[in-house]
């Protein structure tokens, strides 16, 4: 049966109300999964303590086995374009982007950390807190590996198919704002919509999945892995105190028990300051050289914003990514 044709509006309001009832039926299951623990927790039965993985399971299988089936089945109603030209990067320019994706990374954090900490007064905390601390095997499994796979075949393989057609540049901010608002807070809306941007930009060029996940595994691995890892190392208290008095105070027992781990922080510091700051000025540098080539039904500048953002779809996204944010923010 042939397809009835969508205004371009009305595809923007389909896509953001997939993500939205995407985003509903996750949190209800959450919030409801999460009840039922809390009551046994009062009646004496922690099953947090009991079962460390189960904050992962409540966390995430909501979202994998309920909202995105479901969120996915309302997408596919969307026609996709069929059969795009493909290409291939090389090592060096994966690793050029890599680098530009750490750099929209610390910058996004520092102002999403800045933001957040202005409007909550310095009491909110990054949820995400909860899960790069854990050491446990499912923060690789799930962060670093069901993530990006998930994530960036929603986020740039489904919205890049479905609505480049409308103008590259559109899809491609599209996927960025919609991939920040999703995370629901603040402290990862800008690093998230600077990624996800960056992300489409390299899917809509090569329009292979591969090298998005690749790269959105690594920056989560850099953050979620790798980071924490080198903190566990590091004494915080005396890593927060240490000034030149300090050390000259300690003893060389102490000075030596301490010394490696300080090292080793320092190193990764000023390694990932260093390619911070490359990534920063890679994107400069590069700005002007983006590709953005004309589509199907390249929607006219003036249209664009009202087109994409003003429906009924992305609006009840929109609101409710912001009470999400809201909620973070007061806790």
């Amino acid at each position: 049966m042939k397809q009835k044709t969508l205004t371009p509006q009305k595809s923007f309001s389909r896509m953001g109300l997939a993500l939205f009832v995407m985003l509903v039926v996750t949190t209800l299951v959450q919030a409801v999964c999460s009840g039922v623990v809390n009551v046994m927790a009062m009646q004496g039965n922690n099953l947090y303590e009991t079962y460390p993985w189960l904050i992962w399971a409540i966390s995430f299988l909501p979202l994998y086995v309920a909202g995105v089936p479901i969120g996915l089945a309302m997408m596919r109603r969307l026609p996709a374009e069929e059969n795009p030209e493909t290409a291939s990067l090389s090592v060096g320019k994966l690793l050029k982007y890599l680098v530009m994706s750490i750099g929209v990374m610390y910058a996004g954090n520092l102002i999403g950390t800045g933001l957040s900490s202005l409007f909550s007064g310095g009491s909110a905390e990054n949820p995400l807190l909860n899960y790069v601390f854990d050491n446990s095997p499912l923060k690789v499994i799930v962060i670093v590996i069901l993530a990006p796979l998930v994530e960036e075949y929603i986020f740039r393989r489904q919205i890049i198919d479905r609505l480049s057609k409308y103008g590259e540049g559109v899809a491609i901010v599209f996927s960025g704002v919609t991939f920040g608002l999703f995370h629901g807070n603040l402290f990862q809306f800008f690093y998230a919509c600077g990624l996800g941007m960056l992300f489409a930009y390299v899917y809509i060029r090569t329009r292979r999945l591969r090298y998005t996940v690749i790269l959105h595994a690594v920056i989560n691995l850099i953050g979620s892995v790798l980071g924490p890892w080198v903190l566990s190392q590091v004494d915080t208290d005396v890593l927060s105190s240490l000034d030149p008095a300090a050390i000259a105070a300690m003893d060389q027992e102490t000075l030596m028990a301490i010394a490696p781990g300080i090292l080793l922080y320092g190193l990764y510091a000023l390694l990932m300051i260093g390619l911070a700051i490359a990534g920063v000025v890679l994107l400069i540098v590069n700005r002007k050289k983006a590709e953005l080539r004309p589509a199907a039904e390249e929607l006219p500048k003036g249209q664009r914003f009202k087109t994409a953002y003003l429906n009924v779809g992305v609006v009840l996204l929109t609101l409710l990514c912001v009470a999400l944010t809201v909620l973070v923010l007061l806790q």
